[in-house]
């Protein structure tokens, strides 16, 4: 792949701001402004491909439950099954004799992923889900 070419911008804050972002580069342990800025710019880029709905993103459902509860592994499976997105891999953990967490990589549209997710959490015995959105990476190149 050819090295990329770097475009140098010069920006102008008031002190207060430059102060808070100096802070927040700190905080988040980053060598640099630029470093901070450019991931601040891939964030909120992966935001506007969920925000509009984007066609090709990445989300990770991760639910915790009893599994236990009676018929919860059964429905969770058949939901998976029905799901008009593309599940890439699984992975089912015991945490205890009864909790599990189960973290589900997902390809798909916004939407798609989001109605996974949200028939995901909904059964009786979901102690939690939290879904994590993402890109494929197309846009943030």
């Amino acid at each position: 792949m050819p090295k990329k070419q770097l475009v140098r911008l010069s920006m102008s804050l008031d002190e207060e701001l430059g102060h808070a972002l100096d802070g927040l580069v700190r905080a988040a342990n980053y060598q640099n402004r630029s470093e901070y800025v450019r991931d601040m710019i891939r964030e909120r880029i992966v935001d506007q491909e969920w925000e509009q709905n984007a066609a090709g993103v990445l989300g990770t459902v991760t639910i915790l439950y009893n599994h236990h509860q009676r018929e919860l592994c059964g429905r969770l499976t058949e939901i998976q099954h029905d799901a008009h997105v593309h599940i890439l891999a699984a992975t089912h953990v015991h945490l205890s004799h009864e909790i599990c967490a189960e973290m589900i990589m997902i390809s798909g549209s916004a939407a798609e992923i989001r109605k996974l997710y949200l028939a995901l959490k909904q059964p009786r015995g979901i102690l939690h889900a939290a879904l994590s959105m993402s890109s494929t990476g197309e846009e943030l190149h």
